[in-house]
C-alpha cells in the first residue's frame, strides 16, 4: 500500500465551499482503480491548509490509473479552483508499525 499525502492551500473566500465539494468530487478518486481509502485534514495553526491522504494499491494506481487519466481532469476541473498553487504532494509507504 502507498499513501498519498497531499497539501493544499485554499483560496480564502473559498473556504466555506471546500469541504463540501471535496467531499462530491471524492467520489471520483473513488473509482479509480487501485484506489483504498481517503482521509481530509484541516490544519489547526492555519485554516486555509488541508492535507488529504489517499491509500493506493501501488503508486501506480495514483500516477497511472488516475493521475494519466480522464477522472484526474474531471477531479480537477471539479477541485481545482479551489487551491492556491503551492501544493505538495508525495508517496509514502510504511517501514515501520509500533507493537502495543
Amino acid at each position: 500500500m502507498v499513501k498519498e499525502v497531499a497539501f493544499f492551500y485554499i483560496k480564502k473566500d473559498l473556504l466555506a465551499e471546500f469541504e463540501d465539494a471535496f467531499h462530491q468530487a471524492a467520489r471520483v478518486i473513488a473509482s479509480v482503480p487501485g484506489y483504498i481509502d481517503h482521509s481530509i485534514h484541516r490544519c489547526v495553526e492555519t485554516d486555509t491548509k488541508y492535507m488529504i491522504i489517499v491509500e493506493w494499491e501501488t503508486i501506480e494506481s495514483h500516477m497511472v490509473n488516475f493521475v494519466q487519466s480522464s477522472l484526474f481532469e474531471e477531479w480537477d476541473k471539479q477541485m481545482g479552483r479551489f487551491f492556491e498553487p503551492n501544493i505538495t504532494m508525495d508517496h509514502y509507504i510504511t517501514v515501520q508499525t509500533s507493537k502495543h
